[in-house]
């Protein structure tokens, strides 16, 4: 079920999400994987965000995408920047004239076990009052949005919690709020986009 999921974020960013219920077979009939991946499942979702991304950008020629160190894949030559993202059952994509960063989780409650790895005191405090169920959709977009922000800036050595800062929490299925990269001297503002499904969140990261 292709573009399950489609926003204009503003005139240069877009993104679109997969419902990933098809076979692997499905996708290899248009896209294929440079490095073989064993997983049946992992193999699903690395070839639907290909997919994805095909369509949306359908003048990308895929055989030439390379890794870079961080692990955020790169077309070169290209005059826009793209991400992928994919959880189970979901594949998600955005691109930009800008670097941008996206990332796709589900809501589970494994997400509050890692929580201390991510999460800073400030934003601890933020969720500290709120009941379980809305304190675990929280983690998950704080989750998704700290994910979203470390594709963006691209850069090693990120501590998620001191470096990553998110000023707001969500509020409804879909909206903007503002965070804060600060990382060797960089002091860099840029905008979350997040999108509520019925067992996901996904969050764009752009400026």
């Amino acid at each position: 079920m292709p573009f399950f999921y489609q926003q204009n974020i503003n005139e240069t960013a877009h993104l679109a999400i997969w419902s990933i219920q098809e076979p692997a077979s499905f996708f290899e009939t248009d896209v294929q994987l440079a490095v073989p991946i064993a997983n049946e499942e992992r193999r699903t979702q690395h070839l639907a965000v290909r997919l994805l991304f095909k369509l949306m950008m359908p003048d990308a020629d895929l055989s030439q995408l390379v890794m870079a160190d961080n692990g955020k894949p790169y077309l070169i030559g290209l005059p826009f920047h793209f991400s992928f993202s994919h959880c189970k059952g979901y594949a998600a994509c955005a691109v930009d004239d800008q670097a941008v960063g996206i990332d796709i989780e589900i809501i589970h409650p494994r997400i509050s076990k890692v929580a201390h790895k991510f999460l800073n005191d400030s934003e601890k405090a933020m969720i500290a009052a709120l009941d379980e169920k809305d304190q675990l959709n929280q983690l998950a977009f704080l989750w998704a949005a700290k994910e979203a922000m470390y594709k963006k800036y691209e850069q090693l050595g990120i501590d998620f919690a001191k470096d990553f800062n998110v000023h707001e929490l969500t509020n409804g299925d879909g909206g903007t709020v503002p965070a804060i990269i600060l990382h060797k001297g960089s002091n860099i503002n840029v905008h979350l986009d997040y999108h509520f499904g019925t067992d996901y969140v996904c969050v764009t990261c752009y400026h």
